[in-house]
């Protein structure tokens, strides 16, 4: 990382970054380039298990049945920092990005799990989501191998 000073290296800040996010972009081999998409998720307390929910069918599917290592990145931005008097501008924000292994869960058990653990990333309480909708949802489970994190926090004092 070129810029050591902004690197994010306890677990525990790491995940604290990925709790406060609300996207993650999911990177799939492809040919002649990632396929790149956004997707909602949720993850373990521990952020090492991230969940993925989708259609039944699309792209990414394939594309995992070819290669199922991916990418991962995750943002937090916090605002935009002008420093007029120089005519500069940067960005305040706090990021994780990583790779793991995806594999699907067809147990119901474990999908309602993963859709709990989705709902939980979004919404503080228990939502009472339609149990149909289960069978008729895939759930992809990513198992994170590595993952660093990145911050420029705002100064001591900003709102």
């Amino acid at each position: 990382m070129r810029r050591q000073d902004r690197e994010v290296t306890d677990p525990q800040e790491i995940l604290e970054i990925m709790k406060q996010c609300q996207v993650l972009h999911l990177a799939i081999r492809d040919v002649p380039a990632p396929y790149l998409l956004p997707v909602n998720f949720g993850m373990e307390p521990d952020g090492m298990t991230l969940y993925i929910h989708g259609a039944a069918q699309g792209k990414k599917y394939a594309l995992l049945q070819q290669d199922n290592r991916v990418g991962f990145e995750m943002e937090d931005t916090r605002g935009l920092v002008l420093d007029e008097k120089n005519h500069d501008c940067s960005m305040n924000y706090a990021s994780v990005m990583g790779w793991g292994i995806v594999e699907e869960i067809l147990e119901e058990g474990e999908k309602r799990h993963a859709l709990d653990r989705i709902m939980a990333q979004y919404h503080s309480e228990a939502f009472p989501y339609s149990l149909q909708a289960i069978p008729r949802t895939r759930i992809l489970r990513l198992r994170v191998m590595e993952r660093t994190g990145k911050s420029r926090k705002p100064p001591k004092g900003s709102p």
